[in-house]
């Protein structure tokens, strides 16, 4: 039986639709498609989906799991939860901040929790000014 020409267009575009990656949104954006006629023709193209012939006017069927089939499962992977970080709210009154005074009355605030390694960067170069 051959094709009619709209099945043959949109066998096309489901074609590049399936080797594009996209999402059937953004597909249908940048192809200028209207998204309702490209899933009609994406999910009646299927051959997982019962035929019905067209015109009827009826929506395909999925097929269901057989009466007596067992269920299948998918296996689930649990990560472990990270572990929780400790956050001081704003209204938490914290340490005061550390003052150095240096010569010529300037003064370095340091608040807790401050990098020592950062600090006495800071110091050496501080110390090096004329």
């Amino acid at each position: 039986m051959a094709q009619s020409a709209p099945a043959i267009y949109w066998s096309a575009i489901v074609a590049d639709f399936r080797r594009s990656g996209l999402t059937h949104v953004e597909f249908c954006r940048r192809r200028h498609l209207s998204l309702s006629s490209f899933r009609h023709w994406l999910y009646r193209r299927r051959p997982d989906l019962h035929s019905i012939p067209s015109g009827s006017g009826a929506a395909p069927r999925v097929p269901g799991p057989a009466p007596s089939s067992r269920p299948q499962f998918l296996p689930v992977h649990l990560r472990p939860e990270p572990l929780p970080v400790a956050v001081t709210p704003r209204n938490t009154p914290s340490a005061p901040p550390l003052e150095l005074v240096l010569a010529d009355d300037r003064r370095i605030r340091v608040p807790s929790g401050f990098d020592p390694t950062t600090l006495h960067q800071l110091l050496d170069t501080l110390e090096q000014r004329p």
